[in-house]
């Protein structure tokens, strides 16, 4: 890259460190190989390890990152030097959970782990080491040999820029993490991008024309113009509120440094920041710095800012409820502003709303966030993928249709949004699971891969898609459930070992194996053994049962479901009648239907509605098969039990009517045809039988009065129409259209 690259890093480290540019360079003086000096750095930390030294070791490593870039040292160094970063990270890890573990239970004292220097040189720490890392991942990327990695290394260099960038109360690492963002934005040719970060750098930066950050941030942006003149002059940088006075700033930060050591100086610089207030000389950047003095100054009178520094150290110290009320005060007196815009910390309460379960809040919030104006492309991204977070944290996410747009919005934003994110995988697969097309839905999953992290979590979603859609369609008649089927049990064979040992992702296997299994014979011990196993539900009894009957379709051998309604004993269960009946409507052998509906009456006395169904079933097959004697008996007896039904007078009537009884069926339609209205089909059928029964009789007359309420309805179809022509020119009375 160009040679102002070369020198950034310095000027970093200078103001990350705490260091003059000649410290720095005495610090990086020292001789011997980086990759052993830098184990050593690794092997000081431990558990037990004083913080301080974290801290120092941060710095120290710091040092050595620019040493090796500004030497120009191979690839192989800075990739060992980036997994020692990440070592260092990790140790540090171990040594807050060490200083957490020591205080044990008590409230009071974790609280004053959190307000110590110790928590001080942690956070810091667990931040820096990976600020360095990216560093070197962007200097890698920046090397032809690395072409192959180079966005994976962008990537991940970004990762390190935006963690530090979020930081606001080490207002250091936030300008430095905003810095190797607009760098890595020049890596990605984004020039736009960079262009908008190294001004709103400038901007925040506007209170000191000397800061090291702000020196390189103008720098660079000449020379993305190509001429040193397109960096605007200091007099010419927009400024968010008047800018304090340095003599007024250093006091006020000296007071706050002084506090630190000798808990004296917190008030007097309370009383400054009111009266800075008051004057309205407060800028948007001072509030930052401020912040990372939360700490000393959280029990002051601030003005206005004090529920904001009470939000800030809360948050800091994982009180994530105290930190929500907290921003909630403040947000309710305070709003944004052209000089002062607070959206960073609109974010940040967001988060303490995620974390604190208050997730409708932390949606909300995100949500007003993205539709500020002037939001800066990070913070946009953040807020739509804490959006989508915490709509899918919801316990209600999916329960309402209402709740199920919002999730799918919020997943179609974070991944336009965020595209490469790692945690867009989990948005993916929501509207892949919430698409209503199922064949969209596989496409949509069959475009991304399980992370390495989560192995089959794509084929694991793939296999709900499928059962989702085989559930819908399972008991619709007619349903094509082959092609779902096989690829159901394709997805099922690539599932990770775990899901395959899911009690209900076997059940749902077998039911695929029923229908698209090349031995049903197979499937069938397979469910004999299912059965038998311990904690076999009824929904599970279901799926077995179902499945048995495609099988015995399959084997042409519908007879052997008649074993199961024999074992099923006294009484048939709810689930297995509701299954039987539609079965058995479709079989094609009448005289097995009748032998169905027979052997099912005396096991329904518990189930009126099956019962009726399966009796009118029953009623039907005797009148297709010609015994209108049974029929008209079976019809009698099924009215006088269910008076009220309305199909069982239909049965009457045309069991009636093939025995002769022909006044009996006339009374019997006559029932049904003065309870429906004209547009039912059933009142035509009655009142044409009626009609066709009465021009048949002694008194044909007697239908014309029939026929002419008739004529004043259209009928509902055309065969119908031809039925009730052919039953009008049998009569000779007069009907009007």
């Amino acid at each position: 890259m160009r040679a102002i690259y070369n020198s950034l890093l310095t000027l970093c480290c200078c103001l990350l460190l705490g260091l003059t540019p000649l410290s720095i360079r005495a610090e990086t003086a020292a001789t011997g190989d980086p990759l052993v000096r830098a184990q050593a750095l690794l092997d000081a930390l431990t558990p037990t390890t004083d913080t301080a030294q974290f801290a120092t070791t941060a710095r120290s490593f710091g040092a050595l990152v620019d040493e090796v870039r500004q030497q120009g040292a191979p690839d192989e160094v800075l990739i060992k030097l980036r997994k020692l970063a990440s070592n260092m990270r990790k140790q540090t890890e171990e040594r807050l959970r060490a200083a957490e573990a020591a205080a044990g239970e008590d409230e009071g004292a974790l609280e004053q782990v959190y307000r110590s220097q110790v928590w001080e040189d942690l956070s810091f720490s667990l931040v820096a080491f990976p600020f360095w890392g990216s560093w070197l991942d962007l200097t890698l990327a920046d090397r032809p040999a690395r072409a192959a990695d180079r966005a994976q290394l962008i990537w991940r260099a970004r990762r390190g820029f935006r963690a530090a960038s979020m930081q606001i109360y080490q207002p250091s690492l936030v300008y430095g993490g905003w810095l190797g963002l607009g760098f890595a934005a020049v890596a990605e040719k984004k020039p736009a991008q960079a262009r908008e970060i190294f001004n709103s750098l400038i901007k925040s930066l506007s209170f000191d024309a000397q800061h090291p950050v702000r020196k390189a941030a103008e720098a660079e942006l000449a020379v993305l113009a190509k001429g040193p003149q397109a960096a605007p002059a200091p007099d010419q940088q927009p400024v968010e509120g008047a800018s304090v006075p340095n003599p007024v700033r250093d006091e006020l930060f000296a007071l706050l440094e002084q506090h630190r050591k000798t808990k004296v100086g917190a008030r007097e610089a309370g009383a400054r920041i009111r009266q800075l207030l008051a004057d309205d000389r407060v800028s948007m950047a001072l509030i930052v710095d401020l912040m990372q003095y939360r700490a000393e100054i959280v029990s002051e009178d601030t003005g206005w800012l004090t529920p904001l520094f009470a939000a800030e150290f809360a948050l800091g110290n994982q009180q994530w409820i105290t930190a929500a009320q907290k921003y909630r005060e403040f947000f309710a007196k305070r709003r944004d502003n052209r000089q002062l815009n607070f959206n960073r910390f609109r974010y940040r309460y967001a988060v303490a709303c995620l974390k604190a379960d208050l997730n409708d809040d932390a949606a909300e919030i995100a949500d007003d966030l993205l539709d500020a104006p002037r939001l800066e492309a990070e913070l946009e991204r953040a807020a739509a993928k804490l959006a989508y977070v915490a709509r899918a944290k919801r316990p209600d996410a999916k329960s309402t249709g209402g709740s199920r747009a919002e999730l799918k919005a919020a997943a179609q934003r974070f991944i336009k949004l965020n595209p490469a994110d790692p945690d867009a995988l989990g948005a993916r697969i929501t509207l892949a699971q919430s698409a209503g097309d199922t064949a969209g839905a596989l496409k949509l999953l069959s475009q991304i891969k399980s992370p390495a992290g989560a192995a089959g979590s794509v084929e694991t979603s793939r296999f709900y898609v499928i059962a989702r859609e085989f559930a819908k369609q399972a008991n619709r008649p007619g349903a094509q459930l082959d092609a779902l089927a096989r690829d159901g049990l394709k997805v099922w064979a690539a599932l990770p070992e775990e899901q395959r040992k899911n009690k209900q992702n076997l059940v749902f296997s077998l039911q695929l194996r029923a229908v698209a299994d090349s031995d049903p014979a197979a499937v069938l011990k397979a469910i004999a053994l299912a059965e038998q196993q311990p904690g076999v539900s009824v929904n599970d009894q279901r799926v077995y049962f179902w499945s048995r009957l495609r099988l015995y379709d399959r084997q042409n051998a519908p007879r052997l479901a008649l074993g199961q309604v024999e074992a099923a004993g006294a009484v048939v269960p709810a689930w297995m009648a509701e299954q039987l009946y539609p079965w058995v409507k479709q079989l094609k052998d009448t005289a097995l239907q009748a032998e169905f509906a027979a052997a099912l009456a005396p096991k329904l006395k518990a189930l009126p509605e099956m019962e009726r169904r399966f009796r009118l079933l029953h009623i039907e097959l005797l009148l297709a098969d010609g015994q209108g004697e049974a029929a008209y008996t079976a019809s009698r007896a099924l009215v006088a039990d269910y008076p009220k039904t309305g199909d069982g007078y239909r049965m009457l009537a045309r069991s009636a009517q093939q025995t002769k009884r022909l006044i009996e069926a006339d009374n019997a339609w006559a029932i049904i045809t003065k309870k429906v209205p004209p547009s039912f089909p059933i009142w035509w059928d009655g009142m044409l039988s009626r009609i066709e029964i009465r021009a048949g009789s002694t008194r044909p007359e007697s239908a014309c009065e029939l026929a002419v309420k008739v004529a004043r309805q259209k009928a509902p179809d055309a065969g119908t129409e031809k039925r009730w022509q052919a039953a009008r020119s049998r009569l000779k009375c007069a009907t009007e259209s």
